[in-house]
């Protein structure tokens, strides 16, 4: 039997817990063993703007979804009402997805998405836009998002209308997740800016008072022996700045594309050890 790309590799896995078990489990079917460490989770936001929004969708132009998470929370709402997207939209609403993940969760849900950027950038969602001069734009996603996409619209010539769905809060590894993690990993995967923040929050030196035993002391240098890899530029540039060196980077920015990543690094590993060892013989 030959072995697996990912044998017996430990990758942390510090997705929410309702997608975590996606990623571990196509980590699992490679050889790894997923350390399930959530670092964050999604709580939803009153939904009195997004109420408004659903009652006028007709006057819009464009609806854009920039995560899998607002497509969520946005037909959530939808099926709490008791009502359906193609009995509210204008004829001339079009759907824009800010990557292939979000808009196969559109496509489920029986969506025609009429833009998906090659890139996953607010430049390159906005310039395949095309005129946007005097046109309604809605965006539903998470109450603190990056400024810089409305900027873009705005500057563009939309109207924006920005409704938060819901937050992003911290999540406490439980105590077997702490211990897991505690005996060393090769890899820790993190799939937005936000994960990367509450994650080392998690594992921050010194605990702030009163913290009780929620978090733990680094395992010593063991960080700069351990893979990190982020889904895509935002996460990296998140990661980055809090002093992490990114070894691991997908060219496409989806789940799929990190785990094809990380088996070519581990692959990579193999190859450079192997050479190694003839060298020394």
């Amino acid at each position: 039997m030959s072995k697996l790309p990912l044998q017996g590799k430990r990758i942390v896995v510090t997705r929410n817990p309702e997608k975590a078990e996606a990623l571990g489990d196509r980590l699992r079917t490679l050889g790894a063993i997923p350390i399930y460490f959530p670092t964050i989770r999604f709580v939803p936001l009153p939904t009195g703007l997004l109420d408004a929004a659903l009652a006028q969708l007709n006057v819009y132009g464009w609806l854009i979804f920039t995560s899998g998470n607002a497509v969520r929370f946005f037909f959530g709402r939808l099926e709490e009402l008791g009502k359906k997207y193609d009995t509210l939209k204008g004829p001339l609403l079009k759907v824009a997805a800010g990557g292939p993940a979000t808009a196969d969760l559109l496509a489920e849900r029986g969506l025609v998405v009429d833009f998906v950027p090659g890139e996953f950038t607010g430049e390159a969602l906005v310039s395949g836009l095309g005129d946007l001069r005097g046109q309604r734009v809605l965006l539903p996603r998470a109450r603190i998002g990056r400024p810089e996409i409305v900027q873009l619209l705005q500057a563009a010539g939309a109207m924006v209308d920005e409704v938060p769905l819901y937050d992003t809060v911290p999540a406490v590894p439980g105590p077997a997740a702490l211990a897991e993690f505690q005996q060393g990993v090769d890899a820790i995967t993190f799939t937005s800016p936000s994960s990367v923040r509450n994650f080392l929050g998690v594992i921050r030196p010194e605990p702030p008072e009163g913290s009780g035993n929620e978090y733990l002391q680094p395992p010593g240098d063991s960080l700069k022996q351990t893979a990190i890899a982020c889904i895509g530029p935002l996460t990296a540039e998140e990661a980055i700045r809090n002093g992490l060196e990114v070894t691991i980077l997908p060219g496409e920015y989806t789940i799929e594309g990190l785990v094809q990543a990380v088996v070519q690094y581990f692959e990579m590993q193999d190859v450079l050890l192997s050479q190694r060892s003839v060298t020394d013989e």
